[in-house]
């Protein structure tokens, strides 16, 4: 067995912590010696570290880590140590850096900037566009887009980063063979194909509320600097800007309405410590990239034109949506219609209904009206 497989062993030993672990691997040098270290020599140095050995030898058999890769191969997992070049150089400066992760896709190159784009689960539709166009325009600019997979912020910014052809990283609080949220199945397989997923737990681990505060720290770890699209005042976000503040990172957060609780948490940490951003470009110039555009693949209305006058074009462009945005989009005629009137007409529930909405607005295929109404622009 490989060194590798190891460090996997050691990663999974419930009950020690990421310090602890690096202490370990730092005193016995490698996680084999460790492994392969007397019971007598274990209990000698847990006892002065205040370790539980029951954890450490109820698993000190060879057999368990001959599961564990059978495990990692069988979802074709890649098993990321600090020894593979696919593990980010930012990220092992952090004083808790992960031992190691699990890995779908390929890892964006270290030479290319990385911004973590993060905020609320529950967003307006005012933070749902931000994460969108800022994701998007990174992406057009060269640079990575980083979050969690998440609904709301985390999900626009990917979709966006992809819609630009850009790469983008989400980093997991649960398994890679879980889909969390599940409605995230599709968003998940674009990743891969356009970047990575990654996470530090191994397979069939649930979304337990306690992993997120440990992906977040990798999050901000592997990126230059964080954008706050949008937050409340006790937002977990502000748990994440904490970890990148430690980290040495850059906070940027875009302003918002001050009369929307959901935007206090982004207008305090510009009243504390982050940049207000307005475009990309705040980011960019603290990056030192130049921002430049992809014109082929920008859904503005300048470019994809009058529906009228280049039917052609936006045809083709419709193609680029996704399946419950076409079926959205066909129930929108030239004359308003409302998302009830949409409910009937497709059976799709609410939710997947105003996702769609807000896509085809962000893409400029419709255009929102008083009163909840909506209307094609294409």
């Amino acid at each position: 067995m490989l060194e590798d497989d190891f460090i996997m062993w050691l990663s999974r030993i419930d009950g020690i912590s990421i310090k602890k672990k690096w202490d370990i691997l730092n005193y016995f040098k490698t996680a084999k010696e460790f492994f392969y270290a007397s019971v007598s020599e274990i209990n000698l140095y847990c006892n002065k570290n205040r370790i539980d050995t029951g954890n450490i030898l109820n698993v000190k058999n060879e057999g368990v880590i001959e599961e564990y890769i059978k495990e990692t191969e069988k979802f074709n997992f890649k098993f990321i140590t600090q020894n593979n070049k696919s593990y980010p150089e930012l990220l092992r400066t952090i004083p808790d850096a992960p031992l190691a992760f699990y890995m779908l896709g390929n890892m964006p190159s270290d030479l290319k900037n990385k911004v973590g784009v993060i905020g609320a689960r529950k967003c307006t539709q005012y933070g749902a566009m931000n994460a969108y166009k800022f994701g998007k325009e990174l992406g057009e600019s060269n640079v990575v887009v980083v979050s969690g997979m998440a609904m709301g912020i985390d999900s626009m910014a990917h979709k966006g980063a992809i819609d630009s052809k850009g790469e983008t990283i989400a980093v997991l609080g649960c398994g890679l063979d879980i889909v969390y949220p599940p409605s995230n199945v599709g968003l998940r397989e674009d990743i891969i194909n356009n970047g990575c997923i990654i996470s530090e737990f191994p397979a069939k681990t649930p979304p337990y509320p306690a992993n997120f505060h440990m992906r977040n720290r990798i999050i901000s770890g592997i990126s230059d600097a964080i954008l706050v699209v949008e937050s409340g005042k006790k937002s977990g976000t502000l748990i994440t800007v904490g970890q990148a503040l430690e980290q040495g990172r850059d906070i940027f957060a875009i302003p918002g309405n001050i009369n929307s609780i959901m935007s206090e948490g982004t207008n305090n940490l510009i009243k504390e410590c982050a940049f207000p951003t307005t475009n990309v470009d705040d980011i960019l110039s603290n990056l030192g990239v130049l921002h430049k555009y992809n014109e082929n693949i920008k859904f503005d209305n300048k470019n994809i034109g009058n529906r009228n006058e280049n039917i052609e074009k936006s045809e083709n462009i419709k193609n680029l949506l996704a399946p419950e945005e076409k079926i959205v989009y066909a129930c929108i005629k030239e004359s308003p219609v409302t998302i009830d009137e949409i409910i009937l007409k497709t059976n799709i529930n609410i939710q997947t209904i105003q996702y769609a909405l807000t896509m085809l607005e962000i893409k400029g295929y419709i255009k929102k009206l008083a009163g909840q109404k909506y209307i094609k622009s294409l």
